[in-house]
């Protein structure tokens, strides 16, 4: 597959999923709204299909972190006084 495809195919993927997550989540909640006779959650879920989405989209695309400091996973540097800095 050419580099061309490949970025179309990642297009596709992330529209997909901005279309998918509404869709899916507003089904759920049209059919909740029809066990339960009321007209609240087919909105809800829609919104919560909107928000699933765009933050699935932004964790797919955002861009590596990079780290410009020491690194986190270290432990400390040990200590190099003894507590014998007591006046005498």
């Amino acid at each position: 597959m050419s580099a061309g495809h490949e970025g179309e195919s990642q297009v596709w993927g992330l529209i997909s999923t901005l279309v998918g997550g509404p869709a899916v989540w507003g089904a759920i909640g049209y059919g909740v709204d029809r066990l339960a006779d009321t007209s609240a959650f087919l909105p809800i879920g829609v919104v919560v299909g909107f928000v699933t989405s765009f933050y699935i989209v932004y964790v797919k695309t955002k861009p590596p972190e990079t780290t410009t400091g020491p690194s986190h996973s270290s432990p400390p540097a040990a200590r190099t006084d003894t507590g014998d800095d007591a006046p005498s």
